[in-house]
């Protein structure tokens, strides 16, 4: 919310109407995602880099000091999802597709990298730079990620088994697929569209 000015992460807790704020920095945070188990809440900002590229962090659900989880120097860093078992972060890096989504048609502005940031501190990289890749999202059992993509020009959604290649999901030959969201089972997946929402079949890509 930017009720206090530049954008601060709350939690309203909808039995009670109690709204919290969590963070309290000069500059606006993008919320990215909240771990399975509950207890973290991961956003990003470029409060505190060069250039305001975003990094990623973590604040406790309950609040307290926000700790970062990815905030490598000069590099846009947004968008992360937390694996379901918590040992690994999905993000997207490089671009300005955290603050121009809205862009139509493909541009080097907008490419992207997906990688990940396991526990012990180790990068890896999944998704190449051959086009905006952006807003990953894991299968419950943590070997799939789906993320959107404009790779072959029009946006769909696509998926990649860790160790694998990219494969196309949807089958849009125009438009814009936008902030999609997966279920905790895998088996759903909704996004906007042509200001409607969408749900494909993640098997048909129907």
């Amino acid at each position: 919310s930017t009720r206090t000015g530049g954008g601060d992460i709350y939690i309203l807790t909808l039995a009670t109407d109690e709204l919290k704020r969590l963070t309290f920095d000069d500059g606006s945070e993008q919320l990215d995602a909240w771990s399975r188990d509950g207890k973290w809440i991961y956003f990003s900002t470029g409060a505190h880099d060069v250039g305001r590229k975003n990094d990623i962090y973590r604040v406790s659900a309950d609040g307290g000091t926000p700790m970062p989880v990815s905030a490598d120097r000069f590099t846009n860093e947004f968008q992360a999802a937390p694996a379901p078992d918590g040992s690994t972060v999905a993000f997207s890096a490089r671009g300005v597709s955290d603050s121009q989504w809205w862009r139509h048609g493909h541009s080097h502005l907008d490419e992207s990298e997906i990688w990940l940031r396991k526990e012990t501190g180790a990068y890896e990289k999944v998704v190449e730079l051959n086009g905006r890749n952006v807003w990953p999202m894991w299968t419950p059992d943590g070997r799939t990620l789906y993320f959107m993509s404009d790779r072959t020009g029009p946006q769909n959604i696509w998926s990649i088994t860790l160790g694998g290649k990219p494969k196309q999901v949807t089958k849009f030959t125009d438009g814009r697929v936008l902030w999609p969201s997966i279920s905790y089972d895998g088996k759903s997946i909704v996004f906007e569209r042509d200001f409607k929402i969408w749900k494909p079949d993640t098997k048909t890509g129907e």
